[in-house]
């Protein structure tokens, strides 16, 4: 039977969340290295330096975290753009089409395991290039 007392210890209980889902609102990164990157079957470029932002082209549920503690598991997607002078220098060869060198949309998926007390993680990332930027249907090792 559900009591005035019953209705009023729930309403001050501390109830802990088992899941938690978050918006990505800001994000930049910058790579130490560069990484060679295919070019169709046959060619390559090496990137430099890369440098990622959001993509402000990309829906908003692109850009999103859920972190469910029950599992100890945290997973974040971020849709970003990236930028590097090896794009530069495949623009000025003259090589390659010039309208084939919009921005380099990418989807990045962290899957996460949480540290035991929740303070810290251990990622394993992903990326897809999306359809229309130059590595769109990308593979790799």
């Amino acid at each position: 039977m559900l009591t005035m007392d019953a209705i009023e210890q729930r309403r001050v209980a501390q109830a802990e969340p088992e899941t938690v889902v978050f918006a990505v609102k800001a994000l930049y990164g910058l790579s130490r290295e560069g990484v060679t990157l295919p070019l169709g079957a046959a060619d390559k470029v090496e990137s430099g330096q890369i440098c990622l932002t959001l993509d402000p082209e990309a829906d908003q549920s692109g850009n999103v975290g859920v972190i469910d503690y029950r599992r100890g598991k945290l997973t974040v997607r971020y849709a970003v753009q990236a930028v590097f002078p090896g794009l530069y220098d495949l623009t000025m060869s003259r090589r390659y089409d010039p309208g084939l060198f919009s921005p380099v949309r990418i989807v990045a998926t962290d899957d996460c395991s949480l540290s035991p007390d929740a303070t810290g993680w251990h990622a394993f990332g992903c990326l897809d290039f999306l359809q229309g930027s130059v590595w769109g249907g990308a593979t790799g090792g």
